[in-house]
């Protein structure tokens, strides 16, 4: 979509700065895309994986989210590296890039992986999620 048409969107989602410079987010000298998220008392930067279907917080980064027990308690989820045991937790409010996601689901490892994803339970919040090459959209 044309710059003028990306605004216009952000605009009426109440993002003060236009898509182009807010809401793309370029790719990693690694090739993968990373976003920068504010959650509860702290900063994170969790790898964007369209393949996960949750949000996984690394021990550091739940630490920092306020968040609650998600119901349910424990269990297991598969993941690439086979399947592991989780908490489950709430995050309030997720801040990515001036959009605000509220209660989202995310899981917490028991051994921790020093990564954290933003998958699908987030993801999903947004409108449209488009790779473009080199950059990544996110509009909500």
């Amino acid at each position: 979509a044309p710059a003028s048409a990306m605004t216009a969107r952000s605009a009426e989602n109440g993002l003060s700065v236009s898509a182009s410079q807010r809401d793309e987010i370029q790719r990693s000298n690694d090739g993968l895309f990373y976003i920068d998220a504010q959650l509860g008392s702290g900063k994170a930067r969790l790898l964007v994986d369209t393949g996960a279907s949750h949000v996984t917080l690394s021990h550091d980064d739940a630490e920092k989210a306020i968040s609650r027990p998600a119901s349910g308690g424990g269990s297991q989820i598969v993941t690439a590296a086979g399947a592991i045991q989780v908490d489950w937790v709430i995050i309030d409010k997720l801040e990515l890039h001036g959009n605000v996601l509220k209660n989202v689901r995310a899981a917490i490892p028991r051994r921790d992986t020093g990564l954290s994803l933003l998958g699908q339970s987030a993801l999903v919040q947004f409108s449209s999620v488009r790779f473009d090459g080199d950059r990544l959209s996110l509009v909500q």
